[in-house]
């Protein structure tokens, strides 16, 4: 393994160290003994759930990002094809309200080729999505200026392409800081819209354009940005879609909060909602049966029920997330679930199928990072060496 991979324990050992907190003291205030901090600091027990993470950062006065590593460096070999320069001009020097001085393509034309670039995100080339996406926000931000109906398409195209396609692109890349700015652009197109259902699509992006493991405002309040939006739930699949996944998100922040009921809760009124809708392609962050059965994946090994989690995950067919990126999702879950089994090989071949399906996704996530390298250590073999070495790890 590389002499600079710094693992999640060593960074909360430095964390510990410069608080100059004890052992004792910081185990103490995040609900745990002595011993099983000092075996997590010398990598000899992996941290599995966010909530443990999101306890130590808040016992060692530390943003969560800080334990984990991110974000993650600016210079990387697959930074190559492409350049952030452009997202960031477009986030920071322009707004809905404040447009760039450019000319802009007919809200239908940008409506396309926004749909383009979602087809390419979902075959989890983050790439291509990088790459077209500042020059479609900027001219939606030309006609969100203007008034009428154009007005009105091109801010809810605005609160997609910034609230989810942005803000998921960026936090797969590790860029957490742009992402945060990339939801609140969708907020501020959310106001200006006015609109009770779009505004929790926008409330939805901002909840996930920082990791849980921060407890972000933004996340730990989706249950009542869901609350907010049920009243405006009508016959149309979309409200149905942003309130599901609202959802979802309250499930999540229930269970960083280690509120397994609340977020059982949760997730059972998404399934709910998802079932008669089906599995659509073109569905709203493919809200449906398959992606809540993922969800519910997550939240499983989350709680520490790896049993439960594989038994969700095998309920799931892939065929029905229209995307690489839920597909790889699906894969780390149940790579999760092995680990915490002590399956490693098992782990080891989901996480390969995961990085064929979307390698960045898994490249920059932490918590596969650091199973990663504790996998090296435990379990070495070809398969996982390469592995390794392609996330910078060895």
């Amino acid at each position: 393994m590389a002499d600079d991979v710094r693992r999640i324990g060593d960074n909360i050992r430095a964390a510990r160290r410069a608080r100059g907190m004890s052992l004792e003291v910081a185990a103490g205030l995040c609900g745990h003994t002595k011993g099983w901090l000092s075996r997590v600091e010398n990598g000899r027990l992996r941290l599995e759930r966010r909530s443990d993470i999101a306890a130590l950062a808040q016992a060692l006065e530390v943003s969560a990002d800080a334990l984990l590593g991110m974000p993650a460096p600016e210079i990387r070999p697959d930074r190559r094809e492409f350049s952030l320069v452009p997202m960031q001009n477009v986030l920071l020097d322009a707004a809905p309200d404040d447009p760039p001085d450019t000319p802009a393509r007919p809200v239908a034309a940008l409506h396309e080729e926004l749909l383009r670039l979602e087809q390419a995100h979902r075959q989890g080339d983050m790439g291509t999505m990088i790459r077209g996406l500042p020059s479609i926000i900027g001219e939606l931000y030309v006609h969100a200026s203007g008034e009428g109906r154009s007005r009105d398409e091109a801010l809810k195209l605005v609160i997609c392409a910034c609230g989810s396609d942005a803000t998921c692109t960026l936090r797969f890349l590790g860029e957490t800081n742009l992402a945060w700015i990339s939801g609140e652009r969708a907020r501020e197109a959310a106001e200006l819209l006015g609109d009770p259902v779009w505004t929790g699509a926008a409330a939805f992006g901002r909840a996930h354009a920082r990791s849980s493991t921060n407890k972000p405002r933004a996340l730990m309040t989706s249950a009542r940005a869901a609350d907010t939006v049920e009243p405006h739930v009508g016959d149309d699949r979309f409200s149905r879609e942003v309130y599901g996944m609202l959802r979802l998100s309250s499930a999540l922040a229930c269970q960083v909060e280690n509120d397994h009921d609340g977020a059982r809760h949760h997730a059972a009124e998404a399934a709910r909602i998802a079932e008669p809708l089906g599995d659509a392609p073109d569905a709203w962050e493919l809200f449906g049966p398959a992606n809540v059965g993922v969800w519910r994946t997550s939240l499983a090994v989350e709680a520490g029920e790896p049993g439960e989690a594989l038994t969700h995950a095998d309920a799931v067919e892939p065929r029905a997330l229209a995307s690489n990126n839920r597909r790889a999702a699906l894969r780390i879950e149940r790579a999760r679930a092995h680990a915490m089994l002590g399956r490693n090989a098992e782990a080891v071949r989901e996480l390969r199928q995961a990085e064929r399906l979307s390698p960045q996704q898994v490249h920059n996530h932490p918590l596969i990072k650091d199973l990663v390298a504790d996998l090296v250590t435990r379990a070495p073999g070809r398969d996982l060496r390469g592995l390794a070495w392609r996330m910078n790890l060895a």
